[in-house]
């Protein structure tokens, strides 16, 4: 076969020599690869379907269904980072993608139906334990760091922790002590020296030798008429500011345990800055993704679980050429077929309308007559 010049549609012409035939048909790879590099631009961008074919929407769902089985490969390098970001956002068919990133890319993710202990320790145990990891605080995700990597330092994001501060005091508070603590909340973000930490951590002592006694107060059940929700059928008495009690000792438990200001430790080894916020998780991941998906809403769920594992890697620390990827297919198992089993039904109340015969019974019409 050599070629002979093109069809009219732009194809290549192929012609024989031997038995002097002519034909158009394309090369099967040729074609393939052209579909894939087709699918990976629509699972590793943001453009809808319509923006990206020039056929039917049937007609490429068609043509490119064989591109939703391959997979990428995450390698495993075994490199230790100087600090990960790990966090979990919720996606639709009752998915959680837990992501841990640096400043490179994502390092490694893991799907799960809630954040827990087991979730995160499934993530955790994909990278070598870094020198610092930062998280919004989720319990499960504690849990996890401690298990998983007992000698890495937690830096809390301060985001989180001044958005909780928020959430009891509001953005407009009423009372003094609310005012105070929610100065606290802001001047928490501004802080980037030592000085600056010592400063906020004596604001905060100020705190409870001005309003401790006010923390302490107590609401009795005889005393009112309407019973909050919290309260067990058989407690006499609550702390009447219970949240903002809960808000101070939770601040007190971060100065104790030195998560706060983790990124302005001088004795920490890293070449890179540390960030004190998982803002770089947030924006430059969950927040992409979340788009991402919106745009290509109405995906199956697997097909939406491929198009994360693709999205996800072409944003990877250090991502192969996707085009590799063509060949790595996965082979989903057949449907175990069910066993028949011979002999008589045990309890059966079927009729067998079309063949009433095979039951021993007839179907009868007319009048009954004896």
């Amino acid at each position: 076969m050599k070629k002979n010049g093109h069809h009219p549609s732009g194809r290549q012409r192929w012609y024989c020599s031997i038995c002097r035939y002519s034909t158009t048909s394309t090369d099967q790879r040729q074609q393939r690869a052209k579909q894939f590099h087709e699918f990976l631009s629509y699972v590793t961008g943001t453009m809808t379907r319509r923006q990206l074919i020039t056929t039917s929407p049937t007609t490429w769902d068609r043509t490119h269904a064989w591109c939703w089985d391959t997979r990428p490969t995450w390698p495993q390098t075994g490199e230790i980072h100087d600090q990960v970001f790990i966090d979990g956002t919720y996606i639709g068919y009752n998915w959680c993608v837990l992501t841990a990133v640096c400043y490179q890319g994502v390092i490694a993710y893991q799907l799960c139906h809630r954040e827990n202990k087991e979730a995160y320790r499934a993530l955790l145990n994909q990278i070598p334990a870094p020198v610092i990891v930062t998280t919004d605080g989720d319990k499960g995700a504690l849990a996890a760091i401690k298990s998983c990597w007992p000698q890495t330092r937690i830096q809390r994001c301060l985001v989180h922790v001044q958005r909780n501060i928020r959430r009891v005091t509001t953005s407009r508070p009423k009372t003094v002590q609310h005012k105070a603590l929610y100065q606290l909340g802001l001047n928490l973000t501004k802080v980037t020296t030592a000085e600056q930490a010592r400063a906020w951590e004596k604001a905060l002592f100020a705190f409870h030798e001005l309003y401790d006694s006010w923390l302490k107060e107590r609401t009795y059940r005889d005393h009112v008429h309407t019973i909050p929700g919290f309260v067990s059928a058989n407690q006499q008495w609550w702390y009447t500011h219970r949240d903002t009690r809960r808000i101070v000792s939770a601040l007190d438990r971060y100065v104790k345990s030195g998560v706060l200001f983790t990124y302005l430790d001088p004795t920490i080894a890293v070449t890179t800055p540390i960030a004190s916020t998982t803002n770089r998780l947030e924006g430059g991941t969950n927040a992409v993704l979340k788009a991402f998906l919106h745009t290509h809403r109405g995906l199956s769920e697997p097909r939406m679980l491929t198009a994360i594992d693709y999205f996800l890697y072409s944003r990877s620390v250090d991502p192969q050429p996707l085009e590799t990827f063509m060949t790595n297919t996965i082979t989903t198992p057949s449907p175990r077929p069910e066993q028949s089993h011979e002999g008589p039904a045990q309890i059966d109340s079927h009729i067998n309308h079309q063949a009433p015969w095979e039951d021993g019974l007839t179907i009868r019409k007319g009048w009954l007559r004896n």
